[in-house]
């Protein structure tokens, strides 16, 4: 049997794979350090990000050892050792090899990966995330970063991890792939322009974004009409590309195109970053999550007037679909089911029935759709939010609220949903003595309003009985929940029902009422109402 040397090791370590600025070696998604001990070699992990990705490691690398010193005196055992990960009182795998005696390979994480914080990033760090990353490209116009491990090897990936954090840590790696896929683009369409430095709001600087949410405030959608949407109703747009390096001339330059006494200022503006589009002097841009291994899209959205653009591979046209292709889920409204989970079941709120309805497009499946919409209590009235299952559910963003009470009221007639709770029962009590007296004109519009929806051929839930059970079920919903003195569920129910009563009254044979809802929710129209921006998704 040939022998092994702990020289012999510490050159294969060495070269296994691509080095960061302090000499670490990249494998498999961690960083590695080897030091050389009398008791032979120890691979010093830095903070894996989660379990799974330290498991999968230490696998990789004892069968990627045990591979290459095959035939060799290299055999694995499993036994508890003093100093290694320290906190760690289990037996330890470790390579057992002679060298002058018995020696060892062993793992010695610095920091074991802690569960972190559930649920999705926060755009706080997910932003200011993709912000470091594109600076760290810049002067390579995109050419440094072509491999996920580019990224890991790169000073930047302290950055980070101090980013991510301790809470969110053990996210970090499910994200290196979204950041390379948001540089490669980037760069593919835009590398060979000069931009300056990336900013964002959220790191403390004066960005685009900080710059749009005061000008919103000065402008008009006509005249002597303010135009009621904020930032985030009018671009979704997360990150800005300036190609000067004054940003304070572009503002003066976009304060300017926009003023006008008899004019529609908001359109101005829309046409006026269009133009800055076209020069590649300003770019706006939406950042979604990608999931590993998907390919990855650069659309430009919002810029229609635009031949240029629109001639660009880039571009994309609204997706139309036929009523065949919309469907519809009413069955929170009609009955009640369980509500959002709750960890601890003797709370309150483990009894709050659904009160969330949508409608989705394409897929008759509702988590294989294309596009979902979810309609539910935002605050004291209904909203409209969008999201994309086949990304991971990931949020495409609220309707503006006016816009859709607009779009609701076009060519129809009779309508009485005004989006507002206080036009609802408050209490149990206020919908129990409406609903024990058949006389009380509530009573009438309540039972039009159910009899209809349920009736209604775009209903699937068949499982509502009768107006009378329907009845019992909202007042079990309003007893449910009470917040600031409301039954906050009966009321979302009643909301919800009104809506649909007037939607499926008015639009239930019209694609583009539901379409046009959709693309209000991702800010995307033919006709100027939201800002012009490069989608990353």
């Amino acid at each position: 049997m040939a022998t092994i040397t702990t020289a012999d090791i510490e050159t294969y370590l060495d070269g296994l794979g691509k080095k960061d600025s302090k000499g670490k070696v990249y494998f498999e998604r961690i960083l590695f350090n080897i030091k050389t001990l009398k008791s032979g070699v120890k691979i010093v992990l830095d903070s894996p990000d989660t379990e799974p990705v330290l498991k999968n490691f230490k696998t990789k690398m004892i069968k990627t050892l045990m591979g290459k010193f095959k035939g060799n005196t290299l055999t694995k055992v499993e036994e508890k050792v003093k100093g290694i990960n320290k906190g760690i009182d289990n037996p330890v795998i470790r390579l057992k090899y002679s060298d002058k005696g018995p020696k060892y390979i062993d793992f010695d994480v610095k920091e074991y990966p802690v569960k972190g914080k559930s649920g999705a990033l926060n755009a706080k760090i997910s932003e200011p995330a993709t912000r470091l990353v594109f600076n760290a490209a810049l002067e390579s116009k995109g050419k440094i970063f072509k491999k996920e491990e580019d990224i890991f090897v790169d000073d930047v990936y302290k950055d980070l991890e101090k980013l991510f954090g301790k809470e969110n840590g053990h996210k970090l790696d499910e994200w290196i792939y979204t950041f390379l896929m948001q540089n490669k683009l980037f760069f593919q369409n835009y590398g060979r322009y000069a931009w300056a430095k990336f900013k964002h709001q959220d790191s403390g600087e004066r960005d685009m974004q900080v710059f749009f949410k005061e000008h919103l405030k000065t402008l008009e959608s006509a005249p002597g009409v303010k135009i009621g949407r904020n930032y985030t109703q009018w671009n979704p747009a997360d990150i800005y590309a300036v190609k000067r390096a004054e940003q304070n001339t572009l503002e003066k330059e976009i304060k300017e195109a926009s003023k006008s006494p008899n004019a529609n200022t908001l359109m101005k503006l829309n046409n006026h970053i269009v133009k800055l589009m076209e020069k590649k002097e300003l770019v706006g841009i939406s950042l979604k999550k990608i999931k590993s291994g998907d390919t990855a899209h650069f659309k430009l959205y919002n810029v229609d007037s635009s031949k240029a653009l629109t001639n660009l591979k880039a571009f994309s046209e609204l997706e139309t679909f036929a009523m065949k292709d919309i469907h519809f889920e009413l069955r929170n409204v009609l009955a009640n089911f369980p509500g959002t989970k709750v960890a601890d079941k003797s709370s309150p709120l483990s009894k709050v029935p659904a009160a969330t309805t949508y409608f989705w497009f394409g897929n008759s499946n509702k988590n294989a759709s294309k596009f979902l919409v979810s309609i539910t209590r935002a605050d004291t009235q209904l909203g409209w939010e969008v999201s994309i299952p086949s990304s991971a559910g990931a949020k495409a963003g609220q309707a503006p609220v006016a816009m859709v009470k607009k779009l609701l009221s076009k060519n129809a007639s009779g309508l009485s949903f005004d989006n507002n709770f206080r036009d609802y029962p408050k209490t149990a009590d206020d919908f129990s003595d409406i609903i024990d007296n058949p006389r009380s004109t509530e009573y009438k519009l309540y039972k039009k309003w159910f009899e209809f929806v349920n009736k209604h051929p775009k209903n699937t839930f068949k499982g509502a009985k009768n107006f009378k059970e329907w009845g019992d079920g909202i007042l079990e919903a309003y007893e449910a929940r009470e917040k600031a003195g409301m039954g906050i569920a009966g009321v979302t129910k009643l909301a919800l029902l009104n809506f649909w009563f007037d939607a499926l009254k008015n639009h239930d044979k019209d694609p583009e009422f539901w379409t046009d809802i959709l693309y209000f929710g991702m800010k995307i129209t033919t006709k100027g109402q939201f800002g012009p921006h490069a989608k990353i998704s």
